[in-house]
């Protein structure tokens, strides 16, 4: 084992700091597929664009041990970074925290987000299984039963748990005032390998009758009331919609003054021998919801009624007639929620009573107005957060809370997959490694045997208590102010909100109302929107918060330390708001690198034309003396492009999927480090506009160049998906 290793670094020299990118991202490939199965102490709860553990794992090490040791091979073993402060200002999920802690650093997170904050803490508390299971056990034994007789059926006399609902939601003709539901297609349920497995449910458009066919079908027969129809085809197209009895069209949203009425419509449930059955909705289900109805108006939401504020990420919603968080839900999922919120607060234990909660939130994305079906053959809900935004669903689906084995994102099943595998990971850490068998890439845990440091965290309140004896610090705040000594401070490695993408306070405003239920560090707040939040559409404003943080820490990383992140961004703006945040701020930008990011099957990356996989990972260090002189445009053009072509080929010969995008943002990133030795902002803006853009042509060329690589074009061919 390695102890006492030191951070290394006195003046810039390319070799000083090697990080293996292309093996790294070889690692995070197969971590991005099931991120929650190899990194589960950091998906408990919801955070959005998480990074990978293994990514980060990586740079911890390549920044902290001597550049004449290697990297891979310490990855998989109990290396020991004792007395390396590790840093993260935008700590989110904790990602970057729980690797330090790991490697045996101490670890200080910061996150002006208090549902951040919570999480992180929450995630470190030092919980045994055995005390988690008997509180799992005593909720399930008090309200387990009040709420799965919530999600009952009554057929031929017999009666049946329900797993989930379908419900669609519909408006009102302005003409004739009948009746339009928001079908996109009338086929609800189908397989989610639809080409093998071709059978599908169908709802009749008239009575509702579920009707089971072919994919391949395109007109069906009702075999209740004889109506013909197309099931592929809806009366929605685009965000039009037009009337069946008087075929008017209107513009959806002008028909949506308030919010939606929905109406369920299907159910699936397990039927004697527990095989998945689907039924038309029938009396006994409509008595059961008025009754659930009649309960949550006599004891009351649980949640205070607190208003959707307007912003990037909420508008939708707003323009889809919501105006309050407890909208989200149908009155059956606050029944159950409100049962199982009382039952948490019960349990006496501060620390588990706390896990319970960030769980509870968990269950929270799938049980909403806005989940939809996934299909069969895979997880059945598809959460709520599958797209960034808050997407208003059509036709979304009510999952049995508490859940059943056969359940996709219940009470229970969560429990097991997320609490319990947490709890398991951090008593007995894993790594994992690719490992080809017969000629399949597969992966290999390897458990860091002895590893205790995650069940062995002592938190601080402050860095005095922190610098005395506790080997973590988190707080809850604008990381541009800390109270961090000076020069105390090793190695800041983080991942800053990527300008306008992704307004994570809006988001987590979701989870905040229900926070508040819990946590006492809430009470006295209704949003977790901050005039400081490091994000904003406006790029100058986005630069000028992101210059303060990077500022601070400037101020208290040490002189030979470095600064290490995560970015990527479409825009040219986006990366001209970093440069001018990181020379503002005093750092040179001395190295990047491309590494895969994020889950391979996120929505919003499979609906992109030309989807980034890609992060580029930044180095900086303090403005000391730079070695480094600046080129002539010729000569720098083609050092990029030289970079940029050997780094793209490293990913792709490791099997990594890279687009056009993906090549751009490693092109820009790569400029802004030849540009770096220049100092001024002023400068490098207008070189790197005007290589971008008014010489376009030029680096689509170089672009062009590195994508008709035989090895790219191969890994393409390989991968059996498009390029771009």
């Amino acid at each position: 084992m390695m102890t006492q290793q030191k951070i290394i670094n006195t003046n810039y020299n390319k070799d000083e700091l090697f990080f293996p990118f292309d093996i790294f991202s070889e690692i995070a490939e197969i971590e991005s597929w099931r991120k929650e199965i190899y990194r589960p102490i950091y998906h408990t709860h919801k955070w959005w664009a998480q990074r990978l553990g293994s990514i980060f794992r990586g740079l911890i090490l390549s920044s902290a041990l001597p550049h004449n040791i290697d990297i891979y091979s310490q990855y998989s073993k109990d290396t020991d970074l004792k007395g390396i402060v590790v840093y993260d200002p935008f700590m989110g999920s904790g990602t970057t925290i729980g690797e330090a802690i790991k490697l045996g650093c101490s670890a200080i997170g910061r996150d002006i987000n208090p549902v951040a904050y919570n999480i992180v803490k929450t995630s470190l508390l030092n919980n045994q299984k055995n005390e988690c299971l008997k509180a799992f056990h005593e909720i399930e034994a008090n309200v387990s039963d009040d709420i799965k007789n919530l999600y009952k059926t009554k057929i031929d006399n017999q009666y049946f748990e329900v797993l989930y609902y379908f419900w669609v939601k519909f408006v009102e003709c302005p003409d004739c005032s009948s009746e339009i539901d928001l079908f996109s297609s009338y086929i609800f349920s189908k397989h989610a390998y639809s080409k093998k497995h071709s059978k599908v449910n169908i709802v009749c458009p008239k009575c509702y009758e579920i009707i089971e066919s072919d994919i391949n079908i395109d007109i069906v027969k009702c075999h209740c009331c004889n109506h013909k129809f197309n099931p592929h085809v809806a009366k929605i197209e685009s965000s039009k919609i037009s009337c069946e009895k008087c075929n008017k069209k209107f513009k959806i949203l002008d028909l949506v003054k308030n919010v939606p009425k929905q109406k369920m419509y299907a159910k699936m449930y397990l039927d004697e021998n527990g095989n998945k059955k689907y039924s038309k909705i029938n009396e006994y289900d409509l008595k059961l919801y008025e009754e659930c109805k009649k309960k949550i108006d006599k004891i009351g939401i649980p949640i205070a009624k607190i208003e959707i504020k307007n912003g990037y990420n909420t508008k939708q919603v707003l323009n889809y007639g919501y105006k309050y968080w407890h909208e989200f839900f149908n009155e059956r999922q606050l029944l159950s929620l409100n049962y199982l919120v009382n039952e948490i607060n019960k349990i006496k234990n501060d620390n588990i009573r706390d896990a319970f909660a960030i769980l509870f939130c968990g269950v929270l994305e799938f049980n909403n107005t806005f989940a939809s079906f996934k299909g069969e053959g895979t997880g059945a809900v598809r959460h709520m957060f599958s797209n960034h935004i808050l997407k208003p669903e059509r036709t979304p689906i009510e999952a049995n809370v508490w859940g059943t084995p056969k359940s996709s994102g219940s009470f229970s099943t969560l429990f097991k997959s997320r609490l319990i595998k947490s709890i398991e990971y951090k008593e007995n850490p894993f790594e994992i490694k690719p490992q080809i068998i017969n000629n399949i890439k597969k992966s290999e845990k390897i458990y860091l045997l002895n590893n205790k440091k995650l069940m062995n965290v002592k938190i601080a309140n402050n860095f005095k208590e922190f610098n005395h004896n506790k080997n973590v610090y988190l707080s809850c705040g604008d990381s541009s102010k800390t109270d961090i000594n000076d020069k105390t401070v090793d190695l800041v490695v983080t991942d800053p909100p990527f300008f306008d993408n992704v307004h994570y306070s809006e988001l987590a405003d979701f989870f905040f109302v229900w926070h508040k239920l819990f946590f006492k560090n809430v009470n006295n707040t209704t949003t977790t929107r901050s005039i400081n939040e490091v994000q904003d559409t406006e790029h100058t404003k986005f630069s000028c918060k992101l210059t303060n943080v990077f500022k601070e820490c400037n101020r208290v990383l040490k002189d030979n330390g470095f600064l290490v992140f995560s970015y990527h961004h479409s825009k040219q703006e986006g990366w001209l708001s970093l440069a001018e945040s990181i020379i503002n701020s005093g750092f040179n930008l001395i190295k990047c690198f491309p590494v895969k990011s994020e889950l391979s099957v996120a929505t919003p990356k499979l609906q992109a034309k030309n989807p980034i996989n890609t992060d580029i990972i930044m180095i900086c260090q303090k403005s000391i003396e730079d070695f480094r002189k600046p080129k002539p445009i010729t000569e720098l053009i083609i050092s990029v492009k030289n970079d940029v072509d050997q780094k793209i080929n490293k990913l792709v010969e490791k099997n990594i999927i890279i687009s056009k995008n993906d090549i751009q943002i490693l092109f820009n990133a790569q400029l802004l480090v030849e540009l770096a030795p220049l100092k001024s902002f002023d400068v490098i803006s207008k070189i790197f506009t005007d290589i971008i853009t008014n010489n376009k042509t030029f680096s689509d060329n170089i672009i062009e160049n590195i994508i008709n690589n035989p090895i790219i074009l191969k890994t393409a061919e390989t991968n059996q998906l498009p390029l771009f």
